[in-house]
């Protein structure tokens, strides 16, 4: 991996990094004392990919030039650096910036075949996600999407531990949806006790939503359910119910009423062994 040395003033920024950049004070003492361990990442083009907060640290220290890796996205797109390459040689956090990166050629080329465009060869079906997760070193997309969470709402400190292999990404990602000073607090635990905390968030997440699907349900079902039994109990003489269904527009209740007939039927005959049993809501 070839690292030289690019002037800040030619590097643009661009509109998609993050704008919150933690505590740049630190940073920049760090980077005083040790100097910049880590490159930052550009395209050919000079547009920054990876490395925000080393790049204002850098510049606010004073700083002329800045250590880069020039990583070439085209490349990347067409399958040319091996998907193991990107795992060994850069970060979850660089990969997922990369992954962001190539995302909008990828759309456009995914799922339809291209021919000579460009010199890309014709790319696999299948999402934009999950094409940028393979060509950026990702086993899934799922995991790709993960490691973009934390890069957009973790804390720096969350972010070098996935970095250095010592939080896993997804329970990195899952760690991500607290507070920041709850993320310094998590990476700064005993092992143990960390993947306590990552299984209770996991599990209050899992819960809510579980609560918001019953809460949906008893919403939209029991106000159906009551519908259709105070049509059952109807005893009004036909007469009275066609004028009072004349004044609410009967064709279009009726239309209505037969789809929904047509539905409960199927409900009933794609699970005919359930038992029928009264349903308590609180």
């Amino acid at each position: 991996m070839k690292v030289i040395d690019v002037p800040i003033g030619n590097i643009h920024i661009g509109d998609r990094h993050r704008k919150d950049m933690g505590d740049m004070e630190a940073l920049a003492a760090n980077i005083r004392e040790m100097g910049l361990l880590e490159p930052i990442g550009i395209d050919e083009y000079f547009n920054l990919i990876y490395g925000h907060r080393r790049l204002e640290a850098c510049e606010d220290l004073g700083w002329k030039k800045i250590p880069c890796v020039v990583v070439k996205l085209k490349s990347v797109i067409a399958g040319e650096w091996a998907e193991n390459e990107m795992r060994k040689q850069f970060t979850p956090s660089e990969r997922a910036a990369i992954g962001k990166a190539i995302e909008p050629a990828l759309a456009e080329r995914a799922g339809r075949p291209v021919k000579n465009v460009e010199n890309f060869p014709p790319l696999l079906a299948g999402k934009t996600r999950d094409l940028a997760a393979k060509r950026a070193g990702f086993q899934t997309g799922k995991t790709y999407e993960s490691a973009k969470t934390v890069v957009a709402r973790g804390a720096a400190e969350l972010i070098a531990a996935m970095d250095k292999g010592r939080i896993k990404i997804d329970a990195a990602a899952k760690i991500a949806t607290q507070p920041k000073a709850d993320q310094v607090r998590i990476v700064n635990m005993p092992k143990d006790e960390q993947r306590e905390v990552v299984r209770q968030i996991r599990k209050t997440r899992a819960d809510k939503e579980a609560d918001e699907r019953r809460a949906r349900d008893i919403r939209l079902f029991m106000g159906l359910y009551n519908a259709v039994k105070s049509i059952a109990d109807f005893h009004e003489e036909p007469k009275d119910a066609w004028d009072g269904l004349w004044r609410v527009s009967c064709y279009d209740f009726a239309d209505h009423l037969a789809r929904a007939i047509e539905y409960l039927s199927r409900l009933k005959k794609e699970h005919p062994n359930e038992t029928k049993r009264p349903i308590k809501v609180s």
